[in-house]
């Protein structure tokens, strides 16, 4: 597909017929997630290519792109690996806000083509890590200021550089904003699908459709994130998730669940990645064997 790109992790003398499209999170891009190499060679010997997905929002594009957005590009996406490799499986997998990505993907209204599996490691809170960071007044400012300018119809235009670009590492549209920074009382913005004050009604509109709609699905919440608040209740919140998914008829992984001594990105080396490889290995291998 034009302009669009991935990057595919190759071996020698290996042919794969299924294939991991990741989706790393704001800020990121090819080869910037540390497990990344790990992961490609944990999964070529069970016939699957680890493939980075270049969306439009990769490194500091997220700036002035959606959710939206990006779920219509992996669609391309799977479409491609679909007719190079017929009859291969497909499986989805996002990195923080990549989550948004993946479950997007297999939630929200349209016709996408069906995927067989999707994996979120690091599914946070954009909302809540910003409310982290910013100053409550900054907060506050930015998002009256973008609920402004969207009012008067310059949604897609680029706020001030003190909003996000020294913070953040990016400029950002006032749409976008609005869609991280999801201001209340209704916290209504389209990336906001993690936090763990959302009620079960609205898992239940994202986590809940996808199950509905028969997706196979593994939660990989890292224990030691620093990206999440530390008044989050990591085990309840993933909980939350999984009971919206599985009470509407998806299939959950058996690996699901927190990863003990990870960190946002799984840094670490030795026995904290090693649990998370296996986790994925173990979740390819049972697509093949079926709910």
């Amino acid at each position: 597909t034009s302009h669009l790109v991935a990057f595919e992790h190759t071996h020698d003398g290996l042919a794969p017929n299924n294939s991991l499209l990741f989706v790393g999170g704001l800020n990121e891009g090819f080869l910037t997630i540390p497990y990344a190499q790990d992961l490609a060679a944990a999964l070529a010997p069970y016939s699957y290519s680890l493939i980075e997905v270049l969306l439009s929002s990769a490194f500091s594009g997220w700036g002035h792109s959606s959710i939206s957005q990006d779920v219509e590009e992996l669609g391309k996406c799977v479409e491609y690996f679909q007719s190079l490799r017929p009859g291969g499986k497909v499986v989805l997998m996002g990195n923080s806000t990549g989550c948004q990505d993946v479950l997007g993907y297999l939630s929200f209204e349209g016709s996408r083509p069906k995927v067989d599996g999707g994996i979120l490691q690091a599914p946070v809170s954009d909302r809540e890590a910003i409310e982290m960071i910013y100053p409550a007044e900054d907060y506050q400012r930015y998002n009256e200021m973008a609920q402004q300018w969207v009012k008067d119809g310059k949604g897609d235009h680029v706020l001030p550089n003190d909003v996000s670009l020294s913070i953040l590492g990016a400029r950002v549209t006032a749409n976008r904003w609005l869609s991280l920074a999801s201001p209340g009382p209704d916290h209504a913005g389209e990336d906001d699908l993690f936090s763990s004050d959302l009620g079960d009604e609205r898992f239940q509109s994202t986590f809940g459709v996808a199950g509905k709609r028969g997706a196979t699905l593994m939660i990989l919440y890292s224990a030691n994130d620093s990206s999440v608040p530390k008044t989050v209740d990591k085990h309840a919140l993933v909980a939350r998730m999984e009971r919206a998914f599985v009470d509407a008829g998806g299939q959950l992984g058996k690996g699901s669940g927190i990863l003990p001594g990870a960190s946002h990105t799984i840094r670490e080396v030795g026995e904290v990645r090693d649990d998370f490889l296996k986790r994925v290995r173990n979740f390819v291998q049972s697509l093949d064997k079926g709910p």
